[in-house]
């Protein structure tokens, strides 16, 4: 069977949305000018981003102040608005007529000043079976809203990110709990799409350590373990050339 992609952040969202891992999802919706405002009300930050697209491209972020004012960051730049209205028509005339959605904001926990999510890599082994893969930490660059490698963000370790916030034998556990919820997202997923070989989770962990599945990526990157963790990447190289994503 050939490898199976889904790129639409939705349609995997609203599977993740209708099981026992919905605890772990954000609320995601479907943007639209009435959800922008409903979600900005009960959450004061929300992530406008592409229905379809990688590397962070296309990514909004929309905060209201508690003076009912409004806030926009777009890459490195920020604009200010009175009304609801005015930023709706601003984000309106940056997605034109492409489908968009909007994510209830979670505020990461930070290392060195800089905010980070995790991606958890699983894979299809040469058993068919899912292996969790590897996980390791992506750092923002200085004053970006997103955390991707190919926008600046920086490579960690999970020990690194996490040592000042826990000890080892804590943060082993985490490591578990967060394989876990990637291999329950890859028996979930495969149910509705035959074929699905990789699964790279971004997950972001909130002040409280609450881990939450920002969305799920069916084609990720690979070739950024070559020098991060090289026994990791020999491994994922040869389970990807296996089913057939590499000749």
């Amino acid at each position: 069977m050939p490898v199976r992609y889904v790129f639409s952040k939705w349609k995997k969202t609203r599977i993740l949305q209708n099981t026992s891992l919905k605890r772990y999802i954000p609320k995601t919706a479907v943007y639209n000018s009435s959800r922008l405002v409903e979600m900005l009300s009960r959450y004061k930050m929300v992530y406008v981003k592409p229905d379809t697209g990688t590397h962070g491209k296309g990514v909004m972020r929309a905060t209201r102040h508690s003076d009912a004012s409004y806030e926009l960051r777009e890459g490195i730049s920020t604009y200010s608005f009175n009304s609801v209205d005015q930023l709706n028509t601003r984000i309106k005339s940056r997605i034109g007529k492409r489908k968009y959605l909007v994510q209830q904001g979670i505020h990461m926990m930070t290392y060195q000043g800089r905010k980070f999510d995790l991606r958890v890599l699983i894979q299809k082994n040469l058993n068919n079976q899912w292996e969790a893969m590897s996980i390791f930490g992506r750092k923002a660059a200085a004053n970006k809203i997103v955390t991707n490698v190919s926008n600046g963000g920086k490579m960690e370790s999970l020990s690194t990110l996490m040592r000042p916030h826990m000890n080892k034998s804590s943060i082993n556990q985490l490591r578990r709990e967060l394989n876990q919820m990637g291999l329950s997202v890859g028996k979930q997923l495969s149910e509705n799409y035959q074929g699905l070989k990789e699964l790279g989770l971004d997950i972001a962990l909130d002040k409280s350590m609450r881990p939450w599945i920002l969305e799920v990526n069916t084609k990720p990157a690979i070739y950024v373990y070559r020098t991060f963790d090289p026994s990791a990447y020999r491994r994922i190289l040869r389970y990807a050339r296996a089913y057939g994503r590499f000749k």
